[in-house]
């Protein structure tokens, strides 16, 4: 520099080194800040590292001691527990075998119906004899009934008792109760005459049901509409919900009554398909649709004087009839429009060459094929056509719909149909939509029904029992409904507040529009974040109460159906048909024709608990499953299926595919298809023998947790249906099993060993819920039946002389066919004696129950637990632990509380013990990410708190903290054999925590010489404890706990990640729902005028319109919203009606802590966003509130792909010579002045735990980062393609589309008439506007 200086002579060079001196002197001041924060403050790294290694040797040593860890190892191991290798191979064959005999007797007994029924059909009975049956919405009625009503409509008086085997239903097990849909008319000939015979079948019910206690409900749907359902018992409606049912429409009956078919619907939208005729086209297109199932393909078209496709993405192909493409289809038809003139010629010659292509490339169903004609009338009959590309074979059905009352355009449409096979109905009234539609199903029988001995029983896919698919959009409205009606109150609470009060501070906040949000949401003012959030989590909490029933997931009862069609066995009938003598007068003439008539279709449910009753969890062992698919690749029943979004059924809930609830480790983008898992899955599908290993992502606690680990597959067809069953077991300790059992006959005869209940003599216990120890097959109409009562009672049993296991589940049925003699020495019911003795028990389960019993008896309330840790300073009692528990491979949880700390000893708590919720033993998350961690850390304790905890009483917050136990052979030879653990009150673990890391390692205490600045008791240093997936353990803030780490410091987040202190994990979530708002057009001022008045008196005639669509499930043609609030009473004739509304895709703008994985409630996710457009306040309160804040923004559901990154702990990364080392780091120049953020990071030793000190001097900018699962953009081309992406599928083996005589049957088809139905329905609507208007 001084060599450079001499040269600076020239008067130009002195400026610009004045020039820079200045600079340097002004930025002086802010340098010398910089260097002084940076400097001055160093981080405590060996502080950290101190506090890191002092809190997980105190809390491991308090943890051990009191969950008496060390003796219940101890007993494990003098206990003489082995290890034994699991053969997944065999296990999946012994499981298959057992399933596959229990659904024989489901296939026999439904045998058994069908053949009865048939035999039935053909008794002949006198007219005039009334029929005697019991009608399930006639049964006990209520004391407000009048006896009026009572005779009017034919109640009957029948003893109905609860029983368990039925979910708790009461029903009467020696009769049948019968279901009339309401679009059938009850008192029509053919359906009196159908019941009449059907009575029959109750004594095949019962005696079904005896041979086979574990059958659910048995049925016979007639094709005249009715349900025969055995046992007897009440059909619970709500008055003000709709009687959806039909059993025509239940994909076990569609499947049964016809084989897989291929089907295009012609659509007619030329310029005279306006108005009415249009909306019943529609709804005859919607009805047809609802007679589709998974086996079938369909594609609609739209023709006028061109033909194209309804949805664009189907273009020139037919898509699978799944609930997510009929979904597609019915929001379409929500946008036709009507113009120009209609070229039948295009239309038919379109859908004829894409069924030809479809038969020749062997796409499709590849059986049946199928054009449905809908239209207000035809020109011509277009023969010509019709023998080029039909005859002479009749590959394809043509089936005609007339809409409107015109008889001079039936002629053409109706020789369409008998042309080709097919059938010709007039649609001239709502009304009658359905029971036209339906027609098409026997003709579509009819090769079935010829053949005679050809009954193809069929297995559906999954299901939920509820009253019918559409309900699931019904009770979406349903929820808008509600959310509309809260807000509507609220709103006029806040009028009143606006006219009455004088308040300054309730002006003030009547001028914070978010304070006046909240109102509109929660009826309250002053609300902070916390208590939005606790209001928001005491719904989610009470929404989960309701799915606890043993057997439902997430609340409703999954179940799959065997079915089989019953044919009438007469080849004749005498057919009653309408006759035009001239142009004016019609005449009806009986004549005796061929025909092939379905009676109806037999079947019997079978509840996926039932199959997983013969898969028992406990011999996968902790973290391995089973799961079950059909020949379509979909899920029967798989741990991650998840068929419910906040409270309601998921759109397309039963169509999940495998290749959706199965992540592999390799899978970086949506659908990427790994080859390994596509061919697992095409085993699956063909029904092959499987054995494959894959590398997987697991998802825990609501999508919020991962675990990456290897899993092997194996995989057997269950002989007589459409599934294959398969098992996951984890490669490593998956592998081996605990074997451990006290052999009871020994243990009863050995006299020192005492009664085998005093195993069970210490602490608190129960068992897993779901699991089957000891059961009784018929209900045995106790107040308790919970398995610890059962255990209770068959061990008192065992001990008894005579005791049996009777531990074989399953056997080979006997011979379906029950012939008359076999009826006549049919025992009519087993005695009280008989039924229990009818029992099961597992014994290898009980057997280890006992061991485990055994091994786990150490909570004994005469030693105090303080005792185990004299060896403890005094601090410890003031740690905060509230109960020490273990939990077992054979589903035992005990516990024991400490009196001195517990919440559940002071009768206080709102919340159920922990141990009484959490009480699944190895399907808890807590057990499973113990014994995962014990790969990473032997020593560890996997600590965690409630996600919610912020929003819950601080006082009642807990920490769970749980270590496995293995068994252990070698280094390769483990097994799981329990897990113990402890709870702690949090806010003590936090006390504790800020005590450690408030004073210096060095020093005894906080009150010492040390600097406050080297601890976590300065401003300059904020610390948190993590646990292995960046959640907040503790924080000296308690509104942090539960939150993920990124959302506070995002920026440190992303470092950590950098660092390789935590992984970042990619997670695709394939059955997310997306919730579309709605488009509502500006408000505008209404004035009331006459014709104002008008509107809204046709408003009002609309409502009881609607009322009765509602009840007779029309109620699709118009906007369900309206139908509720008019079927609520809801409507105000002084309110203005609420604009038309269209969804807009997107999603919505809502903060939420607790997601779709946690439920995320549209208008309630806390507190308004920025983002969030509300109106203006005025200046003058007088004007407000207008009118447009009652409004919810109304949202609709839809299937879509969400992904989201997770995080999982490094442990390895922090290690330095077998040692854990502090990571150092640090944010540079994160902000404008140049300063950064240092922060040091420590494992905490014989934990899941992380400690973070991050230095807070410097104002760093951090951005969020969120674990909140966002929606995968597809474009348009990649959004077509997820719905025409078809994978690997098997056909269904039956397939019967043809018989050489069926020309023979001229029945095709004749004009719609206003029926009895119809007829019932007109004066329905009439009294019900009728009595509004007396009422009114």
């Amino acid at each position: 520099m001084r060599h450079k200086v001499k040269w600076w002579c020239s008067l130009s060079l002195v400026q610009h080194r004045t020039t820079v001196v200045f600079i340097l002197f002004s930025l002086f001041p802010t340098l010398l800040g910089v260097y002084t924060q940076e400097h001055d403050f160093n981080m405590p790294h060996q502080e950290v590292e101190l506090w890191a290694r002092k809190i997980g040797n105190h809390i491991f040593h308090l943890s051990n001691a009191f969950a008496l860890y060390n003796d219940i190892k101890d007993n494990f191991r003098t206990g003489e527990a082995t290890l034994q290798e699991n053969d997944g191979l065999q296990l999946v064959k012994e499981m298959t075998s057992d399933v596959t005999n229990m659904m024989k007797f489901k296939v026999d007994a439904v045998n058994r119906i069908m053949n009865v029924a048939e035999e039935a059909s053909l008794d002949k009975y006198k007219q005039e004899e009334p029929v005697d049956y019991y009608n399930a919405k006639r049964l006990n009625p209520s004391p407000d009934i009048p006896q009026e009503a009572i005779d009017d409509k034919n109640y009957r008086n029948l003893s109905l008792l609860s029983n368990i085997h039925f979910d708790g239903i009461p029903i009467n097990e020696s009769v049948s109760s019968v279901h009339v849909p309401t679009n059938v008319y009850a008192k029509a000939p053919d359906v009196i005459n159908a019941i009449r015979w059907s009575g029959r079948l109750d004594r095949t019910f019962k005696s079904n049901y005896e041979l086979d206690p574990t059958l659910s409900w048995q049925y016979f749907g007639s094709s005249t509409g009715f349900l025969r359902q055995y046992p007897a018992s009440e059909w619970v409606m709500d008055e003000k919900d709709p009687d959806l049912y039909d059993a025509r429409l239940r994909s076990w009956y569609i499947q049964a009554a016809s084989s897989p078919k291929d089907m295009v619907i012609l659509l007619d939208v030329s310029g005279s398909m306006t108005g009415l005729r249009k909306e019943i086209a529609i709804h005859v297109v919607l009805n047809i649709l609802e007679t589709l199932n998974e086996n079938d393909f369909v594609n609609i078209f739209n023709f006028s004087t061109e033909t194209t496709e309804l949805v664009s993405c189907f273009n020139d192909s037919l898509v699978q009839a799944n609930m997510e493409n009929i979904g597609e289809f019915k929001k379409a038809l929500k946008t036709i429009e009507t113009k120009e003139i209609a070229n039948f010629s295009k239309a038919l010659i379109k859908a004829f060459e894409l069924l030809q292509r479809y038969n020749k490339s062997g796409q499709g169903s590849q059986c049946n094929q199928a054009i449905m004609l809908v239209t207000d009338g035809a020109p011509d009959n277009y023969e010509k056509i019709f023998s080029t590309y039909n005859w002479p074979h009749f590959q394809v059905r043509v089936f005609t719909y007339l809409i409107g009352r015109e008889e001079k355009k039936k002629r053409d449409l109706s020789w369409m149909a008998c042309a080709n096979k097919g059938y010709f109905v007039q649609v001239t009234t709502l009304a009658e939509v359905r029971e036209q539609v339906l027609r098409y199903i026997p003709v579509m029988a009819r090769p079935m029904v010829m053949y005679q001995e050809d009954h193809h029983h069929i297995w559906t896919g999954v299901y939920a029992d509820v009253a019918d698919p559409k309900q699931i959009e019904w009770l979406w409205e349903v929820r808008e409904g509600k959310r509309q009606r809260d807000r509507t109150e609220n709103y006029q609470k806040l009028q009143k507040i606006v006219k009455d009060s004088s308040s300054p501070a309730i002006i003030d906040a009547l001028r914070d529009k978010w304070q006046v949000e909240n109102f509109l949401r929660y009826g309250e003012f002053s609300l902070s974040s916390r208590s939005i959030a606790r209001i928001k989590a005491a719904k989610m909490r009470k929404m989960r109460g309701r799915r606890g029933a043993p057997g439902l997931k997430e609340g409703y009862r999954l179940m799959t159906s065997v079915a089989v069609p019953v044919f009438d066995r007469k080849k004749t009938s005498n057919i009653t048909e309408r006759v035009l003598v001239n142009e004016s007068v019609w005449v009806l003439r009986k004549r005796e024709m061929k025909t092939a008539n379905l009676l109806g279709v037999a079947g019997t449910d079978v509840p996926i608990r039932e199959i997983e009753k013969l898969v028992p969890p406990y011999k996968l062992g902790v973290n391995g499953y089973s799961f079950m698919v059909n020949s379509n690749g979909y899920v029967i029943y798989h741990p991650d299926l998840r068929p419910v979004f906040q409270d309601i059924l998921k759109p397309n809930y039963n169509s999940v595919d495998f290749a959706e609830v199965e992540l592999t480790d390799y899978e970086n983008e949506a659908r990427a298809n790994d080859s390994e898992l596509l061919e697992l899955r095409k085993d699956l599908v063909e029904q092959n023998a499987a054995e494959r290993m894959m590398s997987v992502k697991i998802h825990l606690d609501d999508m919020k947790r991962v675990v990456q680990r290897k899993q092997k597959y194996f995989a057997q067809k269950i002989s007589g249906t459409p599934f294959s069953l398969g098992i996951a077991m984890p490669e490593g300790y998956g592998k081996y099993k605990v074997h451990g059992q006290i052999e009871l006959t020994r243990e009863i005869q050995d006299h020192r060993a005492g009664d085998v209940m005093n195993h069970f003599s210490t602490g608190n216990w129960t068992l897993h819920p779901d699991w089957v120890y000891c059961e009784y097959k018929y209900d045995q109409h106790q107040e308790d039946q919970s398995p610890e009562a059962l255990i209770n009672e068959f061990l008192s049993r065992a001990q008894k002389p005579n005791w049996k296991w009777r531990s074989t589940r399953t056997r080979p049925p006997p011979d379906p066919i029950m012939n008359q003699a076999q009826h006549k020495r049919w025992k009519p019911s087993m005695g009280s004696d008989e039924r229990r003795d009818n029992y099961y028990c597992d014994k290898d389960l009980v057997q280890s129950l006992l061991f485990d019993a055994r091994a786990t008896n150490v909570y004994s309330r005469k030693v105090k637990i303080e005792d185990k840790i004299k060896d403890r300073n005094t601090s410890s009692q003031n740690f905060g632990i509230t109960t020490a528990f273990v939990a077992t491979r054979s589903g035992l949880t005990r516990w024991i509380d400490n009196p001195s700390e517990s919440s559940s000893s002071n009768g206080n708590s709102k919340e159920p013990h922990f141990m009484k919720v959490h009480n699944r033993a190895i399907d808890e998350v807590w057990y499973k990410r113990a014994v995962d961690y014990y790969k990473e850390d032997q020593d560890a304790y996997v600590y965690s708190v409630p996600f919610d905890a912020a929003t819950r009483d601080p006082d009642e917050v807990l920490v769970t903290a749980t270590r496995a136990i293995f068994v252990e052979e070698n280094d390769y030879r483990m097994a799981p054999a329990a897990v113990v653990g402890v709870t702690i009150k949090h806010r003590k673990f936090v006390d504790f925590f800020k005590n450690e890391t408030y004073k210096c390692p060095s020093y005894p205490s906080r009150n010492s010489s040390c600097k406050k600045a080297k601890t976590c008791e300065s401003k300059s240093l904020n610390c948190y404890l993590l646990d292995d997936n960046g959640f907040i353990i503790a924080s000296e803030n308690e509104d942090d706990t539960g939150k993920f780490f990124g959302t506070l410091e995002g920026t440190i987040m992303e470092s950590l990640v950098q660092s390789e202190v935590y992984k970042k994990i990619q997670i695709f979530d394939y059955q997310a729902v997306c919730l579309d708002t709605q488009e509502k057009n500006s408000m505008a001022s209404i004035l009331t005028t006459p014709i104002q008045t008008l509107k809204w008196f046709a408003s009002w005639v609309m409502g009881n319109v609607f009322w009765v669509l509602v009840k007779t499930q029309l109620y699709t043609l118009w906007d369900p919203n309206e139908a509720w609030a008019y079927a609520q009473g809801q409507w105000d004739p002084n309110a203005a009606p609420t604009d038309e509304v269209t969804y807009s895709k997107g999603p919505i703008n809502y903060q939420s802590a607790f997601g779709e994985y946690q439920e995320m409630l549209p208008d309630e996710a806390g507190i308004p966003t920025e983002d969030t457009k509300h109106p203006e306040l005025p200046d003058d309160i007088g004007d407000f509130p207008s009118l447009e804040l009652a409004y919810i923004n109304k949202t609709h559901p839809r299937p879509c792909d969400k992904t989201v990154y997770l995080y999982k702990l490094q442990s390895k990364k922090l290690k330095q010579d077998g040692l854990y080392k502090p990571v150092k780091g640090k944010l540079s120049n994160c902000h404008t002045n140049g300063c950064g953020r240092p922060f040091s990071v420590q494992k905490v030793i014989s934990t899941n735990l992380i400690l973070v000190a991050v230095n807070s001097l410097c104002p760093c900018e951090s951005r969020k980062v969120d674990i909140e699962p966002v929606e995968v953009e597809h474009n348009e081309t990649t959004s077509c393609n997820r719905l025409l992406m078809q994978h690997y599928r098997k056909r269904p083996q039956s397939c019967v589309n043809y018989h050489p005589d069926e020309h023979e049957i001229k029945l095709c088809g004749g004009a719609g008439s206003l029926g009895p139905s119809s007829v019932a329905l007109l004066t329905l609507l009439l009294a019900h506007i009728y009595n509004s208007m007396m009422q009114s």
